[in-house]
């Protein structure tokens, strides 16, 4: 089971430290850090380590910023945090790719099908810093051109 951490507002005061994700310790000390599951979708940032990948996420500005490998094992973690982001985020869904590693093909379809879900509401998935080895997946499999879907060599931008 993965990892979900929902951490409100006044627990954000600095980068996540690999022992401890976003200081939860200090949050709540009664809750083993490693074992705990939060809901709470009114949080700011959640954040989830599953398998080899972890995502930090908020909800406004609707960004997640993904680190590590995805492939079948992480995609129900994946799906599910990209869903909370959407409808809880307003406007296009971001995602940072720049600490991607591999991405196998149900892990691109799922990115796909979530960009066509936001299409429908006039949305997009605006995926940043698309490695070059990525921008070929996508043209390969058809899916570069994909309704709701954008992909961008750069970061995301500041602000």
């Amino acid at each position: 089971m993965p990892d979900v951490r929902a951490v409100p507002n006044d627990y954000l005061t600095g980068p996540a430290s690999p022992a401890e994700p976003l200081g939860l310790a200090e949050a709540d000390p009664a809750i083993p850090a490693q074992s705990a599951a939060y809901h709470s979708f009114d949080a700011e940032r959640l954040e989830i380590q599953t398998g080899a990948m972890r995502v930090a996420a908020t909800f406004e500005p609707p960004m997640l910023s993904i680190d590590g490998d995805i492939d079948v094992s992480v995609l129900p973690a994946l799906v599910g945090t990209l869903a909370k982001v959407a409808h809880h985020g307003r406007g296009d869904v971001r995602i940072d790719l720049a600490r991607l590693r591999r991405v196998d093909v149900g892990g691109l379809r799922a990115l796909v099908a979530s960009a066509g879900n936001l299409n429908r509401d006039g949305r997009r998935l605006v995926l940043h810093a698309a490695a070059p080895w990525l921008l070929g997946l996508l043209i390969v499999t058809g899916w570069d051109d994909a309704p709701g879907l954008r992909v961008l060599p750069g970061p995301v931008p500041a602000g």
